[in-house]
């Protein structure tokens, strides 16, 4: 999968790749070659997971300050 393609998973879908690549990797013989590209693959999908996680945070914690503050009622119109 490439960087184009990771870039459009939502988190569950990017999560539940990452879990095939580390069961394929731990399971029968794979080839080396084999194994550095989903070893790569899995590193994209790892790094895209945590951003997808701090970008979560970061709403969490804004929509926590509105609420706290008293601001509307803790939700962006607009957003998801």
């Amino acid at each position: 999968m490439n960087v184009e393609e990771i870039e459009k998973l939502k988190y569950e879908q990017a999560f539940s790749r990452l879990e095939e690549i580390v069961a394929a990797m731990g399971g029968a013989s794979v080839p080396l070659d084999e194994l550095m590209d989903l070893y790569e693959e899995g590193m994209r999908l790892s790094a895209h997971c945590e951003k997808l996680l701090k970008s979560y945070d970061a709403r969490l914690e804004k929509v926590a300050r509105k609420a706290a503050s008293g601001e509307g009622d803790g939700t962006e119109s607009g957003e998801e």
